[in-house]
């Protein structure tokens, strides 16, 4: 498992972060839950990515033990309590770069969004050899229903400098204003062209 963890973005004082929402199959940023990405795609920072032990529940502040090696999990913490909520489980954090947002952390311990990531990260690592220093491209495919969960399905497209490193490019962006569920495309159309989601 991979992961990464990073600090809330600066500047508005309020937390910002993207979040997977386990049970719809969408993305929500900045703790609303009701203004859904309509997410073609993003950009993640691999040098940004750590894994470790998240304990995450509501009400608190999450508790991370980072391994020291990424994707090399280290021992497990003693659980909270009894029950299996109570217990930590392996996540990961990673700064991703979202169009028309900015910069926000994925900082998750959920299994539909590990599995996920994991799922792209061998493309990923294997690309960034030639492209060291560079953000990877991941087009956002939708959702894949794995019951009781959906997890996210990213393609790896291409490579691109690190953007909107600006204060107020990356951190100060508003988030979006909620936009209406989309018609299906027809069956058998073509996929729009990556660079109409930045």
């Amino acid at each position: 498992m991979l992961g990464l963890n990073t600090p809330s973005s600066q500047g508005s004082g309020e937390l910002q972060y993207l979040k997977w929402i386990n049970n719809i199959g969408k993305f929500a940023v900045d703790g609303n839950d009701n203004i859904l990405l309509q997410l073609k795609g993003l950009i993640v920072d691999p040098s940004s990515l750590k894994t470790g032990w998240g304990y995450i529940t509501r009400g608190q502040a999450p508790e991370w033990h980072w391994d020291e090696a990424v994707g090399v999990a280290g021992p497990e913490p003693e659980p909270k309590g009894p029950e299996y909520q109570d217990r930590f489980k392996r996540g990961f954090a990673l700064d991703v770069f979202i169009p028309d947002i900015g910069w926000r952390p994925w900082t998750t311990n959920t299994k539909g969004s590990g599995i996920g990531l994991e799922n792209v990260w061998p493309a990923v690592h294997e690309g960034l050899k030639a492209n060291p220093g560079k953000c990877a491209k991941l087009a956002f495919k939708g959702a894949k229903d794995v019951d009781p969960m959906k997890i996210p399905v990213f393609e790896l497209i291409g490579w691109v400098d690190r953007p909107g490193d600006l204060p107020e490019v990356a951190q100060a962006a508003p988030a979006p204003a909620p936009v209406p569920e989309p018609a299906p495309a027809p069956q058998g159309s073509s996929p729009a062209s990556e660079e109409k989601w930045f």
